[in-house]
């Protein structure tokens, strides 16, 4: 196994609204970045653009949606081989459809965001754990969206889903109690982003903080940047 001078962070959703600027600004924080998501195409060129700049993150395709407890397990091993320290695992993915009454939920959609949500989540933090737990002040990240509002009406499988990451952290970190990894949620406050367009379609973008200022916001709440959420790099 390969010696991993530099911290190494994993991101979820890397390709999404929110994960390539976490991933862009760890790396300039002097992580090693390991990029996931089931977009191959958007990553792919998000590791050219980085690239062409000086650095790239290591980019994997993986759908949480349609990833079991093998699948997991097989990537856990995978990155194990070829860095021997986890020392941030960021869950930023997430899938909401609409906003839908429970009566008319399609139940494909409510599994599959649950399982891109909650479900994946877990054997993806369970199958790193050892990782995790090898490297000191490793630490666990789970990116939340206003959970105690996603309990009103017509929240559905993604109002779910938040509140059960909440309640995952909290015994996740119990269980961790003074070891490692610390486990935290961080609510990076409402932000521009495709998902959210979703939930509110008549909302002007030009209103709402950028995807780079809740990114910074996530990484000053961690300590790794100074200052407040700033959509200016």
């Amino acid at each position: 196994m390969p010696h991993s001078p530099r911290k190494v962070a994993l991101v979820t959703g890397a390709a999404g609204a929110l994960g390539q600027p976490l991933v862009r600004l760890l790396m300039q924080q002097g992580f090693d970045c390991i990029a996931v998501d089931r977009n191959r195409r958007a990553l792919e060129r998000m590791h050219d653009q980085m690239h062409e700049q000086g650095a790239a993150p290591l980019v994997v395709p993986f759908d949480l949606a349609g990833a079991g407890p093998q699948h997991h397990a097989e990537l856990a091993q995978a990155l194990s081989a070829q860095f021997d320290r986890l020392d941030l695992l960021i869950h930023a993915a997430a899938e909401f459809r609409s906003l839908t009454p429970i009566e008319h939920l399609d139940p494909v959609d409510w599994i599959t965001v649950l399982q891109v949500g909650l479900t994946g989540p877990f054997l993806l933090t369970q199958a790193l754990l050892p990782m995790l737990r090898a490297t000191e002040a490793s630490r666990i990240v789970w990116i939340s969206d206003n959970p105690a509002g996603k309990h009103r009406a017509y929240w559905g499988a993604y109002g779910v889903a938040q509140a059960g990451r909440e309640t995952l952290a909290a015994i996740l970190q119990a269980e961790c109690g003074h070891a490692f990894p610390t486990v935290v949620s961080i609510d990076p406050g409402a932000f521009h982003s495709e998902l959210r367009s979703r939930a509110w379609p008549v909302e002007n973008p030009l209103d709402l903080p950028t995807a780079q200022g809740a990114a910074r916001e996530v990484l000053r709440e961690l300590g790794l940047i100074e200052g407040g959420a700033c959509d200016e790099e």
